[in-house]
């Protein structure tokens, strides 16, 4: 009962704090506010992403399932090739493929040019399915060539041609889910990220934002044209008058994405714009109050630099290496990967292994470097070297490399996860052979002056007012307080003096 009011205690403790910072002045509270209504309205956005893509694919896998697609052929999948309208798509049961494991279903050469069908048009929520050896589906055609300007029910047969381009469509679709939930997560990340760099200014998770937010945006544009190319696509093979299906089965699927895409992408415009001006802003303060005011010479604030590097990378590490493990398992329980798979055991293995040395290898790098622990920052090292190792190493697994091929999203993870753990490693190494040479004693003298109110932090400061003279006169007050903190600082740095010619 005691600990339960301790722990009380000690939450509401903690949530007046937070409050305390995010209200402290005006830069505070407008910069909390807009980080929170980006994250409720990019979560929106996703959420009804996300709606769009699992009411579609809902649908599909209903047809699958009464055309027995999933039931008779599990390892099905399908392969697309050729660009530019010129398409060709394949049906496999298993990786690499071959001729003797994959079977062409479609071409736009070949398609049929003497007749003309025309094309139902339907809304998906008001179809019925009746499976049999056909899959027949009754609904109501409202397309615009209708003869009858009333809509009128009509039967549309699907037959195995087009349950196999449906499959493309349906497998797509999967894979737009896990997107929308990633990036739906990641929203609420990006905001707890926020707030902890507004709490404690700390660079390393502006410097995180400031990332992510350039990788949003880029997305974000991609994910728009994708929308309109992967339209294209539907359009030809499944709606077209020529093709095995000539039903529209997505007359208003691109419009209504591309109805929340835009303002997502509108909204990361902005927030990017704001996390720049933030880490402008940060980086101005901070290299006049904290690093001029310690007076470390060019090679402590060379070393700082690497580690705020590896602190960065550590936030982003975070989540995406975490969302990259956790999309492949997805993959390897839950999808067609898992029946041709000749690894599945060990694939799982490593990444539950990942998932579970995470925690630990992140805490291991932070207190390694920061603490200078030659011991606990060698275990990083080797642990990253490690990481980054199997994870190029799975390459050479055909359901990795295949998977990595098809699903665009989840290369983008892959790829900006081996680029951290490759970062990470290069930067831990710098580091450790530059342990012993003052950067422990200058963090420690940083957070000592800090803490007794020495050094403003840069939410407190009017940016665009700043005090010069408030500046001056913490100046004077430097050679008292460094000696009160850290006198064996100032030995530090003579002997950086002396070899560098900094005086």
């Amino acid at each position: 009962m005691l600990q339960s009011k301790k722990f009380k205690a000690s939450v509401r403790t903690q949530l007046k704090s937070i409050h305390a910072r995010v209200t402290r002045n005006r830069l505070t509270t407008v910069f909390f506010l807009f980080g929170f209504l980006h994250c409720m309205a990019q979560g929106l956005i996703q959420s009804f992403l996300f709606t769009v893509d699992s009411q579609y694919n809902t649908f599909l896998k209903t047809i699958m399932v009464a055309g027995h697609v999933d039931q008779n052929y599990p390892r099905n999948h399908t392969n697309l090739l050729g660009h530019s309208g010129d398409y060709q798509l394949e049906v496999c049961d298993f990786l690499p493929h071959s001729r003797a494991n994959c079977s062409h279903i479609f071409d736009s050469h070949s398609l049929n040019t003497s007749s003309e069908v025309h094309v139902v048009s339907f809304d998906i929520s008001h179809a019925t399915l009746f499976p049999g050896p056909q899959v027949k589906l009754q609904v109501l055609d409202t397309s615009q060539d209708a003869s009858d300007e009333t809509p009128k029910t009509v039967n549309v047969t699907l037959n195995d041609q087009c349950l196999g381009t449906l499959l493309y469509a349906q497998q797509h679709l999967q894979n737009s889910e896990r997107e929308d939930i990633a990036f739906l997560i990641m929203q609420f990340w990006l905001f707890a990220i926020s707030v902890i760099a507004m709490c404690y200014d700390s660079v390393p998770h502006v410097l995180t934002i400031l990332g992510t937010r350039i990788l949003l945006t880029a997305w974000s544009i991609y994910a728009l044209w994708r929308t309109e190319y992967q339209q294209s696509i539907f359009k030809q093979m499944i709606e077209d008058p020529r093709s095995p299906c000539a039903v529209e089965i997505f007359p208003t699927y691109s419009k209504t994405r591309i109805r929340y895409e835009i303002p997502d992408l509108v909204l990361n415009c902005t927030a990017l714009g704001i996390a720049i001006y933030l880490s402008w802003s940060l980086f101005r303060v901070y290299n006049k109050e904290k690093v001029q005011h310690i007076g470390a010479p060019k090679q402590i604030n060379q070393f700082y630099k690497y580690f705020l590097a590896v602190q960065v990378c550590l936030q982003l590490e975070v989540f995406v290496l975490l969302t990259w493990m956790g999309l492949w398992l997805d993959q390897l329980f839950n999808t067609y990967i898992h029946r041709i798979s000749n690894r599945q055991e060990l694939y799982e293995a490593l990444f539950i292994f990942y998932n579970l040395a995470l925690g630990p290898w992140i805490f291991m790098g932070w207190y390694g470097i920061k603490h200078e622990k030659r011991i606990i920052t060698g275990i990083f090292i080797s642990l990253s070297t490690l990481f980054t190792v199997l994870a190029a190493a799975m390459f050479r697994a055909p359901t990795f490399w295949w998977t990595f091929y098809v699903w665009p999203c989840w290369g983008c993870f892959t790829t900006a996860a081996i680029v951290l753990l490759l970062a990470t490693t290069i930067l831990s190494v710098i580091c450790w052979r530059n342990f012993d040479k003052g950067l422990c004693q200058y963090l420690y003298a940083e957070s000592a002056l800090a803490s007794s109110n020495f050094a403003a932090e840069v939410f407190e400061r009017d940016i665009e007012k700043a005090d010069h003279e408030k500046t001056n006169e913490k100046d004077n007050r430097f050679s008292y307080d460094i000696g009160r903190y850290l006198p064996e600082l100032s030995s530090t740095t003579s002997s950086f003096s002396a070899t560098s010619g900094v005086h």
